[in-house]
């Protein structure tokens, strides 16, 4: 099989090396193609970029759909290069194009284009992209991806700390998927759905979500829902001025957090500022600005100098 795939890879090159307009063109994206399965991203957006230039040198013979489908090959690349903002510039000018021709392939790009812009840490461009995504789908065919697109814009709003707007979101993705019979995405909602209603002081539906989700995570032995579902019922409790019990879940969901592989030190952190909150709230205000201090050079290490590191939640 290796023979084979290298003897294919020679042939696409002699042809990327001797052809003109389209046969090049796909030829380079066929090599793309195999550089992304190969992991090989800066090699795969060279083809990919090279196509480009290629293909709009065609003039009146270039279609919008090819050149939409090589905007999408070089916006996956930069994503996977973590060049978030030029992924999310590429993917829009990829859905434009689709839309142009009238191809429904632009509603999946839109998914694609609002998580680059989340990424990019564009919140209400990623917003705006998942919110087209939903306006634009087909009911009838599209059920899931409307679905997720309702979670993934719940996303971008709480990152705009709409937690209202979020909140709207949020239920009507459960919704959706209770329809779909997916326990695991509604697990995901109600983790999010408690995590607006503490943001919005109500500290009794945050703790009903919290358990929901909570309860599924025990009955699927599901360790990552499992430290969320966690991590909202520690919240609903603090919310709910239950000090005591909101620091002991606390201290379980950091433990669980750091016997990770690659252990989300930003949420560690958090994890440890909610802590020494409860404790100053306590009377144990020495003790809680011991934590503060401990964590203080961690912070600066894994939040960037624009996040609002201050945030709790």
């Amino acid at each position: 099989m290796k023979n084979e795939d290298e003897k294919e890879e020679a042939e696409l090159w002699e042809t990327a090396s001797k052809s003109e307009g389209e046969e090049k063109v796909d030829a380079l994206l066929q090599l793309s193609y195999n550089a992304s399965g190969r992991r090989e991203y800066v090699e795969s957006l060279a083809f990919c970029e090279t196509a480009k230039e290629v293909y709009e040198g065609l003039g009146a013979l270039a279609s919008n759909m090819k050149l939409a489908h090589i905007y999408f090959g070089i916006g996956h690349s930069l994503r996977n290069l973590k060049r978030a903002t030029e992924a999310a510039n590429a993917l829009e000018t990829s859905v434009q194009l689709y839309e142009e021709v009238g191809s429904e392939e632009a509603v999946h790009i839109l998914n694609e284009e609002g998580d680059a812009w989340y990424e990019a840490k564009e919140y209400q461009k990623s917003y705006d992209a998942y919110r087209r995504g939903i306006e634009n789908s087909n009911p009838d065919t599209c059920d899931y991806i409307v679905a997720r697109n309702y979670v993934d814009a719940g996303t971008a709003l709480e990152g705009l700390k709409q937690w209202d707007k979020a909140l709207t979101y949020f239920l009507e993705a459960r919704d959706r998927f209770k329809k779909l019979k997916d326990p695991r995405t509604i697990a995901h909602c109600d983790e999010e759905i408690s995590h607006c209603y503490y943001w919005l002081n109500d500290g009794v539906n945050s703790l009903h979500y919290a358990q929901l989700a909570l309860d599924f995570a025990v009955t699927a032995n599901d360790e990552c829902h499992l430290i969320w579902a966690k991590n909202r019922m520690a919240l609903a409790k603090k919310r709910l001025a239950e000090y005591e019990e909101a620091l002991e879940l606390f201290a379980e969901v950091k433990l669980m957090m750091t016997r990770q592989e690659n252990p989300p030190w930003k949420a560690i952190v958090k994890q440890e500022r909610q802590m020494a909150d409860i404790l100053k709230k306590l009377g144990r205000e020495r003790e809680g600005e011991e934590v503060l201090r401990r964590i203080s050079s961690l912070a600066d290490i894994v939040f960037d100098e624009n996040e609002k590191v201050q945030n709790l939640g």
